[in-house]
């Protein structure tokens, strides 16, 4: 990428970043302070941060910049500006987890992402906000309050990463690391207009217990994805420490992938609404256009659905039992449920009421979903639809148009089958509605072909620019 052009440090990409520190050009102290100064003119307008640490980034990149200067640098993102979504522990940061009740101390402890970061020396600004314990798909609860859409003050961020995709909107940091039990990457990717993968399930080990098991994916929110790519080689790989899911070697180059992406002759199944949901009109229409773009770029885009009814009741019943365990093993009193978003108390006694049979019932549903896709992968390279029927939701409501149902993922039916899967998939921008709010496009591939979905959207984001890297409103 040309930086010959660039003057603020704050714009920049990853990639960029990392080409200025080779050849001398800027430093990582000098990039930490343009976002730290980026933070400081936009979060109070957006409130993407749990929080800030300067002195601690400050540091991280001077220690950066010693490095680049020795040309001992350990990694292309060696002084990248990055933040970390607050269900995943920082040390030296508080351990909230978006909860009234979480620790108010630094953390003492990290997870293999962090130590995969750490070990690509990157300089962690601060830590992303989320719901409670990530239970939902919007961004607002007890700890922190709302975090709000960089279009529009007046919407939803989504969620549960929707502090990380705030902050990557606004490039508060240029590396956002979130987290996906249900769409909880692509959700806001798709609400604030950014890109985001949720990476096969294995790829970035789990070396921690989750009762959410496989169906809790970590990844990246960037602008590019090229950036994205740089997280997922500094952070992807086998261990022994994993508890879950399964890496295979030899692990890809991501970014090397996503360079001249060339999707020539894939072919493609383009599904309008998975059989079974209602899409916006101004949705439809920009992903009908993206379809006939891709078509005209030598992709090959048969009209398809993958063939599985919605599973949803499958998924609330994985889902709730995994919230009531992390519920119950936080043990809080009467007193302190009170402190407790309302909805995730709802949603921890419905849990407790699923018996052994019920979550069985549900793990066959996932089986039998893997092979459906399995199946429709012997004949699609990937499946393209929208990642979310509508654009951004109104702010601090768990339902638009105050209108209940049975669980926040009714507006998200596009996310979640793919997290039963352990797929890989991504969001990308692919347009505005009538209100100028973005609109998201998403790929899905065959388990452990991250590269796909990767091309396929770097592809579409080089040939389409000024829609999938525009500048939100605030900015």
């Amino acid at each position: 990428m040309d930086v010959t052009n660039k003057t603020d440090l704050g714009e920049m990409t990853a990639v960029q970043l990392s080409q200025l520190f080779a050849s001398g050009q800027a430093s990582p102290v000098e990039a930490a302070k343009a976002s730290l100064a980026r933070i400081e003119k936009f979060n109070p307008s957006v409130n993407a941060f749990a929080y800030v640490v300067p002195e601690l980034a400050l540091a991280e990149a001077k220690a950066s910049e010693a490095r680049w200067k020795k040309g001992e640098q350990l990694s292309p993102i060696d002084g990248a500006p990055t933040t970390i979504k607050e269900l995943t522990p920082v040390k030296g940061i508080p351990w909230r987890r978006g909860s009234a009740l979480g620790s108010t101390t630094p953390s003492e402890e990290e997870f293999l992402i962090m130590e995969r970061l750490r070990g690509a020396g990157v300089t962690v600004l601060g830590t992303t906000t989320s719901p409670e314990f990530g239970w939902k798909g919007v961004t607002h609860g007890p700890a922190f309050g709302n975090t709000l859409n960089p279009w529009r003050s007046d919407r939803a961020s989504g969620g549960s990463s929707g502090g990380a995709a705030v902050a990557a909107a606004l490039n508060m940091g240029v590396l956002h690391e979130g987290s996906d039990g249900a769409g909880s990457i692509r959700i806001p990717a798709s609400f604030c207009g950014t890109f985001g993968i949720k990476p096969t399930y294995g790829w970035i080990p789990s070396d921690t217990p989750t009762p959410l098991f496989e169906l809790a994916h970590r990844g990246p929110l960037t602008r590019t994805v090229e950036d994205a790519a740089l997280f997922m080689n500094a952070t992807t790989g086998p261990t022994p420490k994993a508890m879950y899911g399964y890496c295979p070697t030899p692990v890809p180059n991501w970014h090397e992938g996503t360079k001249a992406a060339n999707i020539k002759g894939m072919k493609i199944g383009y599904s309008r609404n998975l059989g079974y949901a209602e899409v916006q009109p101004d949705v439809a229409a920009a992903v009908e256009r993206a379809a006939k773009r891709l078509a005209d770029m030598g992709a090959i885009i048969e009209d398809v659905d993958p063939g599985f009814s919605n599973p949803q009741d499958a998924l609330l019943a994985l889902w709730y039992a995994a919230e009531a365990k992390t519920v119950e093993l936080i043990n809080p009193t009467e007193e302190q449920k009170a402190l407790m978003d309302p909805g995730l108390i709802r949603i921890y006694e419905k849990g407790c009421a699923y018996t052994a049979r019920d979550y069985v019932a549900a793990e066959q549903v996932r089986a039998d979903l893997k092979v459906t896709m399995a199946l429709f992968h012997q004949t699609y390279d990937a499946l393209m639809l929208p990642t979310m029927p509508t654009t951004a939701i109104e702010a601090g409501v768990d339902f638009p148009s105050g209108i209940e149902g049975k669980d926040w993922s009714d507006w998200s039916p596009f996310t979640y089958p793919f997290n039963m899967t352990g797929q890989p998939a991504v969001s990308i921008p692919c347009g505005f509605d009538q209100g100028g709010l973005p609109i998201g496009l998403q790929f899905v591939g065959p388990r452990y072909r991250d590269d796909i979905v990767l091309a396929l959207a770097a592809a579409y984001q080089s040939a389409f620019p000024e829609e999938t890297i525009g500048a939100p409103r605030l900015a």
